[in-house]
Formats: structure tokens, C-alpha cells, sequence
């Protein structure tokens, strides 16, 4: 009668497991479909790539886009670009999480910043400051810095270099 019960409470267990899972599915799921439609609608797809993940939807912008070479501030010329994708995500409830990366190519003497860590979390707070000051709340609002350590490609290559210096804007998924 034990081992009945603890299978019957565990096969319960999982039931509720797997509805919860399926329903945060279908919620994300639908958060992707309107994502999807904001970012064409605001033509967003000109200037970043769209992924949709189990977790996050990522906005990826690959380098030189937002910034030039070295530099943690916005180019002026990215202000009407990032201003298409504030005006998505203005309409939308989640988590905002700008997250900047770099090549593993060593700052030069005259660098702002003593390293590629610190540059890649100049990036990501310079874009959080800029969907901040154009109206996303605060609160939605957090930025990492992962510098060199987390590359797309290899860093032997101008190609793979390019690739890996990159800001990424994660719709995270609700919890609620």
C-alpha cells in the first residue's frame, strides 16, 4: 500500500509538473507571436536578428551597429534604431535583460575601459540607460556584461570576432 501511494502522489507530482510546463509553454509561446509581430511592424528586423528560445526571446545586435569599435557609447545614428524596438517593447509586461559581449582582441592603451568585461557591461548599461530614458520602466529593466567569455564563434577569424562582439536584448519569459 506504501509503494501505491508514493506512485500514485509521484505520478500526481508529474501531471501537475508537466500542465504547469505546458501552460508557461503556450503563455511564452504567445508572447513570441506578438513579439514576432512588433519587431516586424517596427521594422526591427533591418537592424537585429530575432531568436525565440525556450526561456527568451533575444533581439541580437552584431557589431557595428550600436557602437563603434572600442567605444561604450551609442552611436548617433542607432538612436532611431533602438527607438523601433523601445516602441516594441514598450507594449509588452516582461523582463528586459540587455546582456554586451566582446572579442577576445585586448582594448588599446588609450581604452575608457581596462578590459573587454568592463567594456561589455559599458555596452549593455548604455542601452539599458537609452530603453530607460525612452520610457521601458525600471524595474523591467537589468543589464550583464559577459566580455570575451562567452563566444558565438571562434575569435581566429575577423568573421567570428565580428560575430562575437554583439549586444543582445532577452525578452524573458513570465512567470505568472
Amino acid at each position: 500500500i506504501f509503494f501505491l501511494l508514493l506512485y500514485v502522489a509521484s505520478a500526481s507530482r508529474s501531471v501537475a509538473v508537466q500542465v504547469s510546463v505546458q501552460a508557461a509553454q503556450e503563455r511564452f509561446s504567445g508572447d513570441a507571436q506578438t513579439i514576432q509581430n512588433l519587431f516586424s511592424r517596427h521594422g526591427a528586423q533591418k537592424i537585429a536578428r530575432l531568436e525565440i528560445g525556450e526561456n527568451k526571446i533575444r533581439i541580437m545586435f552584431l557589431a557595428p551597429v550600436l557602437f563603434d569599435s572600442g567605444s561604450a557609447y551609442l552611436k548617433s545614428d542607432a538612436f532611431p534604431l533602438l527607438q523601433e524596438i523601445v516602441l516594441a517593447l514598450a507594449e509588452l509586461p516582461n523582463q528586459i535583460q540587455v546582456e554586451g559581449y566582446t572579442d577576445n582582441r585586448p582594448l588599446g592603451p588609450g581604452a575608457k575601459q581596462a578590459s573587454n568585461w568592463e567594456l561589455s557591461a559599458a555596452r549593455a548599461f548604455a542601452v539599458l540607460r537609452f530603453l530607460e530614458i525612452n520610457g521601458i520602466p525600471q524595474q523591467r529593466l537589468s543589464a550583464i556584461g559577459y566580455g570575451e567569455f562567452r563566444p558565438l564563434q571562434t575569435n581566429d577569424t575577423p568573421e567570428g570576432r565580428a560575430a562575437n562582439r554583439r549586444i543582445e536584448i532577452n525578452i524573458l519569459r513570465r512567470e505568472n
